[in-house]
């Protein structure tokens, strides 16, 4: 049910911009997500150990996108995006790493710089993400073997399945005539705790993106 209002909102949104839009582009984004897992607790041994010792994943992103142009400065940005979250977490006896299938929905601002064929830009804005799913994979000196993750088990339901976030980017876009290539670079942070606590530690996720998308007028 969340997922679907996650799709929801973001054809909202694209239909609410687009009534006053000047311009209206579409199309896909493929690209590199690395991610990791950030242990929020004030004067912890253990998360100032594991943000230490944390490694990125690399996962991939892919989705569509639609912006929606109302000057030559400024347009909004709905994207739909199949993104793969996760970390990496190195100890001497096991190598696990995590990764997660997610949904974003991120509904940004963006700002172009310059003029020409070839024009810079900065997005800002909020994500809302549905995790759909994944695994745990684990290398120890016993073997090797994977954790599905399983959001319908009684005793795993600690998980938040709906995340907030917010994404900056910069990039580089391109016109070719037909349309436009887009080299995005973002930075993205969960703002809520991927798991449920009873305290005010949170567990969230963090990455770092590099795109490309290719635009064009419909």
């Amino acid at each position: 049910m969340k997922m679907k209002s996650i799709v929801l909102l973001l054809f909202c949104v694209t239909c609410a911009f687009t009534a006053t839009a000047q311009t209206l582009t579409i199309g896909p984004r493929i690209g590199v997500n690395l991610g990791r897992q950030i242990y929020d607790e004030d004067d912890s041994d253990l998360a100032d150990f594991w943000n230490e010792e944390v490694q990125m994943a690399t996962g991939l992103q892919a989705g569509l996108v639609t912006n929606v142009k109302f000057s030559d400065l400024f347009s909004v940005q709905p994207e739909l995006l199949y993104t793969v979250k996760g970390y990496k977490f190195e100890s001497n006896d096991r190598i696990v790493t995590g990764r997660y299938d997610y949904l974003d929905v991120p509904v940004l601002a963006k700002i172009s710089i310059g003029n020409g064929p070839l024009q810079g830009f900065v997005t800002l804005g909020p994500t809302f993400s549905y995790w759909m799913g994944g695994e745990n994979q684990f290398e120890t000196d016993n073997g090797d073997f994977t954790e599905d993750i399983n959001f319908d088990d009684e005793n795993d339901g600690v998980e938040n399945q709906f995340e907030a976030g917010a994404s900056l980017g910069l990039g580089l876009a391109y016109n070719t005539g037909v349309g436009a290539l887009n080299l995005d670079l973002r930075y993205g942070a969960g703002l809520s705790s991927v798991y449920d606590s009873d305290d005010d530690a949170k567990l969230r996720n963090e990455s770092f993106g590099i795109t490309l998308a290719y635009l064009f007028g419909l």
